[in-house]
């Protein structure tokens, strides 16, 4: 269904406004059009920025403006200066949903898929990172919570860059107005970002002060000294067009893991005869660290449609205890020759383990239709360490060895983007420049390895420009091109010989398309991407960690590059999507013999051969009465063959293929709300054995979830929730890998099953107004 109204419209040729929703939040990139009366043909055209506004300026007297969203009804109107457009959800979505007289919560944005959070089950879910592992198109796995098919997210609040991941412990869900997964980040994200989340707040209005407060404890069920707490306290003033906020973290985390480990590696002597080492043993790891994360920072709204701001962020290990046991017994062509114990404890060096960074920006519009929007970033890190590990052998000699290291990592970026209104659309374009530098010493006593000494300079230059557009009835396109010039250069002080330089550049395009099929939501994505090594893995510096383990990065290491395609569909509560990536010189951690005494070498390579992967998934979510639903279904399998090294082949290498398993996914969770601000929620995920890379997961993995949570005072202003982990105690990863001179088969459980009590209250809290994007993104990672 379509409104229309077409009358004269007034002599007045500049007209603004704003576009909001049927709830009053604004509706951001919303196609605004000017139409001749008499044929319909587009005079020109504005996109509506994040708050919703838009302004048009044309000669054109008389005419029709059209508002168009997919998702919405298309809006036809005389055009008002100053008017405020209300968007309805368009019925012909909704069929469906009516009959069980059920909202939709999910929809397609022309980006991605928008979960509506406010007014759910999951406004009431606990922290941000309790309703992502509930969003659809997001997994929890072992590494975190991931966008299917494309790995870890780069995460967003409202426009500014997450790069703490407890402020997504801090960030409540009840504080959620939607959440955003975008499977293909347009050209103005850093080539490396395969995925994007972005999370709205709601929008709260008034000055004065506010604050929350966020407290959680959680202990272990195996292990008595295994308790995990944390405090958050952000506190924020507002008066005029002024904010100012400010915020402090404390954490204390522990981790235990128990592992039985099968190692073997296999050589060739030089008289030609073959040799075979054999490791059998376990091992038992356990951390302790404290943490304290502060902020602080100010936002000035200087005019209408004109901000600036600034913030700096900044952290402090406290408290570094990393305790390693490995019991070893070693086996030379099935002889034993030496049992080993080795005891390890890595913590803080001579000087502190902090992180500082700064963030400074401008964002407005000029000549209302030039879309203005400046960063600035700077981030340092540096962080020291001191290993002891004493080694008691029955059969050979003890050893002691210790080792200290020290790196320190400096970045400054830049990047600008400024987006105006063309035709039916709007022209996004702009430039992002990053500097940064490592420096890496390492140094170890007690065995023959030499010291090192590195310093890694890379520069980062890009430039992009994206448009999109909206065509009536037919669906939104956007297409994208990026191009990075990137300089570095890996200088080893101690041996210059072993310098590396290196340039190159790549241009990086992306295409998508969003549209209906009757009430079916419909987008198509494809993207080229790349993923850079992080600096630890550029580092040439062998690092000891067991008589028989070491440990090294690798300078010579290329970054990976990919082409991603995807396909996703919405009808009432059903998402599915289909993810299909090839990946070349894929970056692997790769384990092979160092030596003929039984060493053993860790370090990264890249692949010869390509890496192609698949991920598939369906998410329901219907409520019948108290009872919602968020079921997730998912398949990713994968098509690999490596040219593994192998002595025992004649010509000394074996084909090793990691395919036919793929791996399964399945998670049920389940909300009952109840009277009284109650909730109690069960739910569960399950992973299949199968292959995810060169690793083959070799067990079932089950975590069963469970929480009850009660709502309390007139505004819901404090929540209290119980919560349990991994109740079955089966929430762990058996490992199997396969190097061709090297195999390993590692059986883990972990401490996972917990319980957890949270708290939350806030008073007079806002939305912040915080309008930095940042710079540097995914640099400032790799540091």
């Amino acid at each position: 269904m379509m409104i229309m109204v077409a009358i004269s419209a007034s002599a007045k040729n500049d007209w603004s406004g704003k576009v909001v929703d049927a709830q009053g939040e604004p509706v951001a990139y919303a196609n605004v059009a000017v139409l001749s009366k008499a044929d319909s043909t587009v005079i020109c055209g504005s996109v509506t920025q994040e708050d919703g506004s838009f302004n048009i300026v044309t000669k054109e007297n008389d005419g029709i403006m059209m508002v168009a969203m997919l998702g919405y009804q298309t809006v036809f109107m005389t055009p008002v200066d100053g008017a405020l457009i209300t968007l309805s959800e368009d019925a012909t979505l909704l069929q469906s949903a009516v009959a069980t007289a059920i909202m939709p919560k999910t929809k397609l944005t022309g980006e991605g898929i928008q979960t509506g959070v406010r007014g759910s089950v999951l406004e009431n879910a606990g922290s941000a990172r309790d309703v992502l592992e509930k969003t659809p198109g997001i997994v929890k796995s072992s590494n975190g919570i991931e966008v299917i098919g494309k790995g870890a997210p780069q995460i967003y609040i409202n426009g500014h860059k997450v790069t703490d991941s407890s402020e997504l412990d801090r960030l409540q869900s009840n504080e959620i107005q939607s959440i955003e997964v975008i499977t293909n980040p347009s050209a103005k994200y850093d080539a490396t970002v395969r995925s994007v989340v972005r999370i709205r707040t709601i929008r709260r209005q008034g000055d004065g002060f506010g604050f929350n407060l966020n407290a959680s404890d959680a202990q272990s069920l195996r292990w008595a000294t295994g308790n995990n707490y944390s405090g958050a306290l952000n506190m924020n003033y507002r008066t005029g067009g002024v904010d100012i906020f400010a915020g402090v973290n404390y954490d204390r985390s522990t981790a235990r893991q128990l592992s039985d480990l099968e190692k073997a590696s296999f050589g060739r002597t030089e008289s030609g005869g073959d040799w075979l080492f054999e490791n059998k043993g376990d091992m038992e790891a356990v951390y302790f660290g404290r943490s304290v994360y502060g902020n602080a920072g100010v936002n000035w709204q200087i005019a209408d449609n004109h901000f600036a701001g600034g913030k700096v962020e900044w952290g402090r290990q406290l408290q570094i205890d990393d305790i390693t046991t490995i019991h070893d017994n070693v086996y030379e062509n099935g002889t034993l020759i030496d049992r080993l114990t080795t005891v390890s404890n890595d913590h803080v060096g001579g000087k502190p383990c902090y992180n500082v960074g700064a963030n400074l920006y401008y964002n407005g519009m000029i000549a209302d239709k030039l879309g203005v929007d400046v960063n600035f970033d700077y981030y340092g890190n540096g962080a020291s360490s001191t290993s002891l590990s004493e080694e008691v052998s029955e059969m050979s000699e003890d050893a002691r060895i210790i080792s200290d290291s020290e790196n320190a990592g400096r970045m400054y970026a830049a990047k600008a983007v400024l987006t105006y209104p063309i035709w039916l659309g709007q022209l996004e374009a702009g430039t992002e420049e990053t500097f940064s530098r490592r420096r890496d010493e390492y140094y170890i006593s007690g065995v023959d390895i030499p010291a090192s000494k590195a310093l890694v300079t890379e520069n980062i230059y890009s430039g992009f420009a994206n448009y999109g557009f909206m065509l009536p009835n037919v669906g939104m396109f956007s297409a994208g091109i990026r191009y990075e010039y990137v300089n570095y250069y890996y200088r080893d002080e101690l041996h210059p010989e072993n310098d590396i330089p290196r340039n190159y550049g790549n241009w990086f395009p992306s295409f998508s398309y969003a549209g209906a099929a009757g009430p079916v939501q419909l987008m198509l994505n494809y993207s080229k991407k790349t993923r850079r090594p992080d600096y630890n893995n550029l580092s040439g510096v062998v690092r000891y960690n067991s008589r028989y383990l070491w440990q090294s990065g690798n300078a010579q290491l290329q970054p990976e590059l990919s082409h991603d395609l995807s396909f996703m569909a919405v009808w009432s509560f059903i998402t599915a999507g289909l993810e299909y990536s090839r990946t070349d010189d894929a970056i692997v951690v790769w384990s092979a013999p160092y030596n003929d005494e039984g060493v053993v070498l860790v370090k990264p390579r890249n692949l010869d051969t390509p890496y192609r992967s698949l991920g598939a998934f369906v998410n329901l979510t219907p409520t019948i009465g108290i009872w919602t639903m968020n079921y997730t279904f998912a398949l990713q399998p994968q098509w690999l063959t490596i040219n593994a090294p192998d002595p025992r082949e004649a010509s000394g290498v074996r084909k090793t293929t990691f395919n036919n398993k793929p791996i399964g996914q399945v998670q049920l969770f389940n909300t009952f709300a109840l009277k009284g601000g109650w909730q109690l929620e069960l739910g569960g995920t399950v992973t299949t054995p199968g292959y995810t890379q060169n690793l083959y997961l070799r067990n079932w993995y089950c975590d069963i979830t469970a929480a009850v949570q009660k709502t309390l005072l007139k505004d819901g202003s404090l929540v209290l929730r119980l919560e349990g982990r991994d109740l079955a105690g089966m929430a762990h990863f058996d490992v199997d890998s396969d190097f061709g001179s090297h195999t390993i088969m590692q059986t883990n459980r972990m401490d996972s099953q917990k319980i957890k009590f949270s708290l939350r209250y806030k008073f007079n809290t806002a939305k912040s107004k915080y309008r930095g994007t940042g710079a540097g993104a995914d640099t400032r990672s790799r540091l």
